[in-house]
């Protein structure tokens, strides 16, 4: 089983849920980051958080950093939280038993540092698994956010990289109902998180 494991597939299709169901209990003692999804009692959507990945695992007290804000319109998105934030949990991810990544490949690529941290993660031996953006998600950034052309390079290159490395398997799913990559996800637990 290779040591890094990324799902890519639909938004919305249960790829972070089948990963966070595996992990279990587990995910208390990881690190990296979630992306968590902040709406009104009503449903509506007020925007997307980074916490700690110890927070999906039920670790109270994180407060979570608002990284895109759809309570104002047009939306609006901050950088810092992908220059600091993110920057230092990718950081401290070397000094984990296992690391979430969930998700990678959006807009934060543009940010010089968030890269830099990325690949320097990367590039050690701590197990890893996590979500990374497709290509319909990042072309979807590029336009709700008026990103460059630049961006959708970043972001095919992240991928490129990953599935050039013997130790990693990005899997493509359709999420619920995958059997296969269900398997794949427990199987990838029980070898590195437990």
């Amino acid at each position: 089983m290779q040591r890094r494991l990324f799902l890519c597939g639909p938004s919305g299709c249960g790829k972070s849920a089948m990963i966070r169901a595996a992990l279990a209990e587990s995910l208390a003692g990881a690190g990296g980051f979630v992306t968590e999804r902040v709406s009104t009692p009503g449903g509506k959507l007020l925007g997307f958080d980074l916490l700690p990945s110890a927070a999906a695992g039920g670790i109270e007290g994180f407060e979570g950093a608002r990284f895109l804000d759809y309570s104002c319109d047009p939306p609006k998105k901050d950088n810092e939280v992908f220059r600091l934030e993110a920057v230092r949990l990718l950081q401290e991810a070397e000094y984990y038993p296992y690391v979430l990544l969930d998700e990678i490949g959006g807009y934060e690529l543009v940010i010089p540092q968030f890269r830099a941290a990325l690949a320097d993660f990367l590039s050690s031996s701590v197990p890893c698994i996590g979500v990374i953006k497709d290509l319909a998600g990042v072309y979807e950034q590029q336009r709700h956010f008026g990103l460059g052309e630049r961006f959708p390079a970043l972001a095919l290159k992240l991928r490129e990289a990953l599935e050039r490395d013997g130790d990693t398997l990005v899997l493509d799913t359709s999420g619920r109902g995958d059997e296969h990559a269900a398997a794949l996800v427990r199987r990838w637990a029980e070898s590195y998180a437990f």
